[in-house]
């Protein structure tokens, strides 16, 4: 394997001068992203150059110990998402940035993205909540992505790109749970309702059952991770309306995974509740303009038992992740409300095996 840089310290300007094939006389790198992402550090290097870019973001693996070898590693979170980019990257419907460098180390799990720098795009806040306008946007882009991948063939082509059944995941997300929960419970979670938390210490033996219903045919490439702090907004007519970043929790299964994970999670509690409907209403009506049915009552059903999935996300992300600093745990603190009062809207837990 080619060397590349495992740290933000080596990254040089001879070294992006090679990847970038354009002379780069000197890099200053800053971090950025703190509190923001939680299983990776972003660094924004501004570059001065003939033909270089002004800015690119460097991407490297979390210094979280912990997180790094019980989450991303055993669950192949770094293989899934720089095998995405180098396999997929901007032929997918629903763009990501623009990769410039992928390397990835099999034995170590050492990974560095190189992507375009996408600060003059829009973000929004996820600890504010999505507007219905964006929430609008979203959803028609994740309607494309998963029109385009529904049932197909190519969906075989990607060994990375597994449903979760496979392999550790199940095993592995049940031992992190367990992990996390006494954590999460001292941290964040010290006032959920009798029912969550009952719900909480059952959830590791349930997830074998979640699995294989998210997993069920008819499958689409799901992005697993879709929440706002993740995406970025047109300025312009000739931007994607939507680029998502983290492609880290990738897998096959049904297409409301994503929806339920994004509304439940993305936006405040009463945007949610005005919009939901039309906008779960809207993701049928996309995927059926590309003669994709997705019956009310199999989306609905899928919807909701998402949310009730999706409930890991803060459990783990509170408890087996080092918070960062008070806006990560602010983060934290808003996707399990919004879980939370979610799974509760939508009687949730009613759903489970017989």
């Amino acid at each position: 394997m080619a060397w590349f840089p495992a740290d933000p310290q080596s990254v040089t300007a001879g070294w992006l001068s090679e990847i970038l094939g354009s002379e780069v006389r000197h890099c200053r790198l800053e971090q950025i992203g703190i509190g923001v992402g939680l299983l990776g550090r972003l660094y924004r290097a501004h570059l001065e150059g003939p033909g270089a870019p002004a800015s690119v973001v460097v991407k490297f693996p979390t210094l979280d110990e912990r997180a790094r070898s019980t989450v991303c590693e055993d669950m192949e979170f770094y293989l899934r998402e720089t095998s995405f980019y180098r396999e997929v990257g901007q032929a997918n419907p629903l763009p990501p940035a623009r990769p410039y460098f992928v390397a990835f180390d099999d034995a170590t799990h050492d990974f560095v993205l190189v992507l375009e720098d996408l600060g003059r795009l829009r973000v929004s806040d996820q600890i504010v909540g999505c507007t219905v306008a964006d929430a609008e946007s979203v959803v028609d882009a994740i309607a494309g992505h998963h029109a385009y991948w529904w049932e197909s063939e190519r969906l075989a082509e990607y060994s990375w790109l597994r449903p979760y059944t496979d392999g550790p995941m199940p095993r592995v997300v049940a031992r992190n749970f367990t992990a996390a929960w006494p954590r999460f419970l001292d941290t964040v979670g010290a006032d959920l309702s009798p029912a969550m938390k009952s719900f909480g210490e059952r959830f590791p033996s349930l997830v074998p059952w979640y699995l294989q219903q998210i997993a069920r045919a008819p499958g689409t490439f799901l992005h697993g991770d879709l929440r706002l702090d993740q995406l970025f907004f047109a300025v312009d007519a000739s931007d994607a309306p939507v680029t998502a970043l983290d492609w880290q929790v990738t897998s096959v299964g049904r297409g409301a995974y994503d929806m339920a994970y994004f509304l439940s999670q993305s936006l405040a509690i009463d945007t949610r509740r005005r919009c939901e409907a039309d906008l779960i209403q809207r993701y049928a009506q996309r995927l059926a303009e590309h003669g994709i049915a997705y019956s009310p009552d199999e989306l609905m059903r899928d919807y909701r038992l998402t949310t009730a999935w999706c409930f890991a996300y803060p459990v783990i992300g509170t408890g087996q992740v080092d918070i960062a600093n008070e806006r990560q745990r602010q983060l934290l603190l808003t996707m399990l409300s919004g879980a939370a009062t979610a799974i509760e809207d939508h009687d949730a837990l009613s759903l489970g095996p017989k």
